[in-house]
């Protein structure tokens, strides 16, 4: 922390209340010696007795008030340093926060689409097959996404890739989780889902991915479909045993003529 500083506007105020200070007492120094003269009966020495009150007061008053001031002034100049040293640790603390949180953003989503990557969803699926609660995984699979890179370009397969999760985003509801696990591939992992509700959300993306159209950089309309496949999220399952559980199902709505939904049972040990 820097040395405090006593700025020239405080000098002024220092020495205008050290003059009120010095005035006060010699008013108060007169006063009392008159009073104490004239109970004492000693009208006659009157003049010396004040002059000497007087005195006082202008010899001891300033310098001693000078010193009070000057510490007193000191330290709220130490206190306001402190409080501002203490605002832009405050302020320091505040950008790290916002840093970390980005990094860890970043860290845990896809750069592209801004959904989660795929480490984050192996470690949420990994967490969530902990838990004995119902729910439901899809997966998500871009029709014929090799012909759009090679027939449009990069470009228009980055499009179509934001256009899969745009519409993956607004079917799934509050509390399921929406990854892209590489390349064309997307996941959800619904929360408290039954079949019925797991064929419902799957229904929806397949449906809103249907309804949009990208446009290439040469202008051209594009329309994309996707498949989706749905496995239980199994008590009894692991983490692998369920992804290859809803691939298989992705792979039956491949085989089944695209932009379909196929969403199985229960599964067993050996899906």
């Amino acid at each position: 922390m820097q040395k405090p500083n006593i700025s020239r506007k405080h000098i002024r105020t220092m020495i205008r209340k050290i003059s009120i200070v010095t005035v006060a007492s010699v008013l108060v120094s007169l006063s009392i010696t008159a009073t104490a003269m004239i109970l004492a009966g000693m009208p006659g020495a009157m003049g010396l007795a004040l002059s000497i009150a007087g005195l006082c007061p202008l010899v001891i008053t300033p310098p001693a008030s000078y010193v009070f001031f000057r510490q007193t002034m000191k330290l709220e100049a130490a206190y306001a340093a402190l409080g501002e040293a203490h605002q832009r640790l405050f302020e320091f603390h505040l950008k790290l926060a916002d840093t970390n949180r980005d990094l860890l953003h970043r860290a845990s989503h896809d750069s592209m689409t801004g959904l989660a990557n795929r480490d984050a969803f192996l470690a949420r699926l990994t967490e969530r097959m902990q838990h004995p609660d119902p729910g439901y995984l899809l997966m998500i699979d871009a029709d014929r996404f090799k012909l759009v890179n090679d027939m449009h370009g990069h470009d228009a397969g980055d499009r179509a890739l934001l256009a899969v999760a745009e519409a993956i985003a607004r079917a799934i509801r509050n509390g399921d989780f929406g990854a892209r696990i590489g390349g064309e591939e997307f996941a959800v992992i619904l929360n408290g889902a039954d079949r019925e509700d797991a064929l419902r959300v799957a229904e929806r993306i397949r449906s809103n991915v249907e309804d949009m159209s990208i446009t290439t950089a040469e202008g051209k309309k594009l329309k994309l479909t996707v498949s989706v496949g749905g496995s239980e999220l199994a008590s009894h399952a692991s983490p692998d045993e369920v992804m290859r559980a809803a691939d298989a199902k992705l792979y039956e709505a491949k085989r089944g003529g695209r932009n379909r939904v196929c969403v199985g049972q229960r599964i067993s040990h050996a899906a």
